[in-house]
């Protein structure tokens, strides 16, 4: 009975505007690439045009992080992300559709994987820890189809989104687990899993404590740092970055952090901050600015959004 519900929930007419959505991405996902990006960044000027809140969170987030920009330059890199986000949804459809064919004639650099393989070896499984950027469902395809890891993730408020994204995810070697599922998570790594896990999240003030991230106070989760010293595995900073040149991306993987924990939560999240932070600023760009990630403040600070 419970299946049945949730197929006729699919079905409803409400759901039909999100059809031709998924509709027309998916029509795109049989083109060329050369048309997909050019698609792609259409979208994003789309987004940038109409979505006047996105477009304020952005503006607000880009100041607070490059207040040495001057406004031009600020405008010029947001209505870069947009056409970088537009593309991003068209890598979604991309990751969840295309064949694994055609998925063969991207182009993939990956350095670091060794890394990887000596936390590994430990035993004690890994985290993967990344920020969010606008590529970041077709790198889990590419990483999918060459590797066995785990992901966190935030199940899509859409259910016909969450069933379809469920059905990709089931489909290849990616075991993702929901935020809130702390003990499956603990599993994973005693089973000596790799666990990609985004760090930039503001969670509120309960789960988090403030720490530097861009030169301002954030709230920055205190997750990592209690795994650690639940299992003692190994925090791996990975990077990930869309090619400019042609359909490409490019993956990196850094040496585990050293002496982590550290003395208190507020270091250990300095940290992380500063190592999500010098990867945004290779190319930011590709960041999802459209977050509100400094919505929670510290106690009597004025509100940014």
């Amino acid at each position: 009975m419970k299946v049945i519900k949730e197929r006729l929930a699919l079905i409803n007419p409400l759901t039909w505007p999100a059809w031709i959505g998924l509709g027309c991405l998916w029509l795109i996902t049989r083109l060329p690439y050369r048309y997909q990006r050019q698609i792609g960044h259409g979208i994003g000027k789309i987004i940038y045009l109409s979505s006047s809140k996105l477009r304020h969170i952005t503006e607000i987030n880009l100041r607070l992080c490059f207040p040495d920009l001057s406004d031009a330059e600020r405008l010029t890199l947001a209505k870069k992300n947009f056409a970088a986000l537009g593309l991003g949804i068209i890598e979604t459809g991309m990751a969840w559709w295309i064949s694994d064919r055609r998925l063969a004639q991207c182009k993939i650099k990956v350095t670091g994987v060794e890394h990887v393989d000596a936390a590994l070896a430990r035993g004690k499984g890994a985290i993967l820890m990344s920020p969010h950027t606008t590529c970041l469902e077709m790198i889990g395809r590419l990483l999918g189809s060459r590797y066995s890891f785990g992901a966190m993730y935030r199940p899509h408020k859409i259910r016909l989104i969450a069933a379809i994204q469920e059905r990709f995810r089931n489909k290849y070697r990616i075991k993702h687990i929901a935020r809130h599922r702390m003990r499956e998570l603990l599993n994973a790594l005693q089973n000596n899993m790799a666990i990609w896990y985004a760090y930039d999240i503001d969670a509120g003030p309960k789960r988090s404590v403030f720490a530097p991230f861009f030169g301002i106070e954030t709230a920055s989760l205190t997750a990592i740092t209690r795994i650690v010293k639940l299992t003692d595995t190994a925090v791996v900073p990975i990077e990930f970055f869309r090619m400019d040149d042609c359909w490409g991306y490019e993956i990196n993987v850094y040496p585990p952090l050293d002496n982590f924990p550290g003395a208190t939560l507020e270091t250990d999240a300095a940290r992380l901050n500063q190592y999500l932070e010098q990867t945004i600023r290779k190319d930011p760009t590709q960041y999802i600015w459209q977050y509100k990630r400094f919505k929670t403040r510290p106690p009597g600070e004025k509100r940014f959004y």
